[in-house]
């Protein structure tokens, strides 16, 4: 079978990436047909089973239309004939490219990997902390929400229209954690299955007694992880366990922040940044460390970090939020997300607990990950994709998806990027949503 993949970002900025790459890899060893195709900032690609076009992380001006994207994109697939199309992380993919891919008549599977479908932000959690139904409308203003991450009126009707898009073009969207199923279905996509991601990390030699008590964290340093909460923690773990030192691996625009923020605490050698570092050199740590700590703030969906440790027998402390309470139930704690002080007292409870149990938490770990096997993932994967390529073209889009209507919402997105004078984008928008007839899900 000829399966085209298609990122958001072709480099490895984060987990959804990480599977994806793997993902291609392994059917490749399966003897299916396989490319990539994807953004990075720094490099142009085109060789056989990779097409990488260079695009800026995020550009507000390429929201809507891309034009050089779009004919990139319809290009590849002429090209490649694809028999089926999957599609990970869009969050910055243009609009028109995104309604190219669902009227192309290669039939779509989307796996789903975070919120950015369903929020603005990503975030999908409220101002309060507290868990969002998600859905970009009006409620996106009534919870303070964008004290998360700002945004404004502009970005939830881009982040509306992109949820609608998307999951109109989905003939399969596939999700890790039954959280984020729940969430899809709730608000409007039809058919979404749950699969976890696959165990495909290379697992170092395990200790059966884990000494020196290391606290690790590997991830992204930015602010929706947490690692903040995390760090106010420390002082309150020293005061019981004084040997405890905190290591965290990764990298991130708060690292300035955090570095601050240790030094203000006084915490010296007991914490230690990590710079970003390969995939396989983490094995160790997660060999030597005591406990794995997912301090998160924003709902995560299933941190392929958790399912690294579990392989490698390393008990996890995480928030109590998204999916990664169903990801480490029986292997692990969790805690009330943002509160430093839950989380002090939970890692102190781990700390505290008896080597034996300790240990039957690492066993216990070790066999959850038994079950993340990537032979019965791909497996599935294969079977969806057979049944999208029995099945006919997809039917109609969404058909407010019109040519007219994305160079009206482009030239509104540059007026809004340049604030140029005349009517609010808002005001813009509400006109277009008059014309059209679309529900009203802003307020004055």
């Amino acid at each position: 079978m000829r399966i085209l993949h298609f990122c958001n970002y072709a480099d490895l900025i984060g987990g959804a990436e990480v599977y994806a790459h793997g993902l291609v890899e392994s059917l490749r060893k399966r003897g299916h047909e396989v490319a990539l195709f994807g953004a990075s900032p720094g490099d142009e690609v085109d060789r056989t089973g990779l097409r990488v076009i260079q695009r800026p992380v995020y550009d507000p001006l390429r929201l809507v239309r891309d034009p050089a994207a779009l004919a990139a994109v319809r290009e590849y697939v002429q090209r490649f004939r694809p028999d089926v199309l999957h599609v990970h992380n869009v969050f910055s993919v243009a609009l028109e490219v995104l309604h190219y891919l669902g009227t192309c008549g290669v039939p779509l599977l989307h796996t789903v990997h975070d919120f950015q479908l369903l929020c603005p932000n990503s975030w999908c959690v409220r101002g309060d902390g507290t868990a969002c139904p998600g859905g970009a409308g009006a409620q996106c203003f009534q919870h303070q929400c964008q004290t998360n991450y700002p945004y404004d009126a502009w970005d939830v009707y881009l982040a509306s229209l992109r949820q609608r898009l998307t999951s109109s073009c989905t003939r399969i969207a596939v999700a890790p954690s039954s959280y984020l199923v729940g969430h899809l279905r709730a608000n409007g996509w039809r058919e979404v299955r749950h699969l976890p991601y696959f165990v495909d990390f290379p697992a170092g030699p395990r200790s059966k007694q884990r000494t020196g008590h290391e606290l690790l964290y590997v991830g992204r340093l930015e602010p929706e992880k947490g690692v903040g909460v995390l760090l106010a923690a420390l002082p309150e773990i020293l005061r019981g366990f004084s040997a405890v030192r905190l290591t965290l691996i990764g990298g991130g625009s708060q690292l300035p922040a955090l570095r601050q923020q240790a030094d203000q605490l006084g915490l010296g050698p007991a914490v230690r940044f990590v710079p970003r570092i390969p995939r396989q050199e983490i094995s160790a740590h997660y060999a030597t460390a005591e406990v794995c700590i997912l301090p998160s703030v924003w709902s995560e969906n299933s941190p392929l970090v958790a399912y690294e440790c579990m392989q490698s027998g390393l008990p996890l402390v995480g928030s109590r939020l998204g999916g990664i309470t169903e990801l480490i139930e029986g292997v692990g704690f969790t805690f009330t997300p943002g509160d430093h002080r839950d989380l002090a007292r939970t890692v102190v409870r781990f700390l505290r607990l008896p080597l034996t149990e300790r240990e039957s938490l690492s066993d216990a770990a070790i066999n959850r990950a038994q079950s993340f096997d990537r032979e019965n993932h791909l497996r599935a994967i294969e079977s969806m994709y057979a049944e999208l390529a029995d099945q006919p073209p997809q039917g109609n889009i969404d058909p407010i998806f019109e040519p007219d209507l994305l160079e009206v919402l482009h030239q509104v997105g540059v007026e809004h990027a340049n604030q140029a004078p005349g009517p609010t984008p808002l005001q813009v928008l509400r006109s277009i949503a008059r014309t059209l007839g679309l529900p009203k899900v802003l307020r004055t």
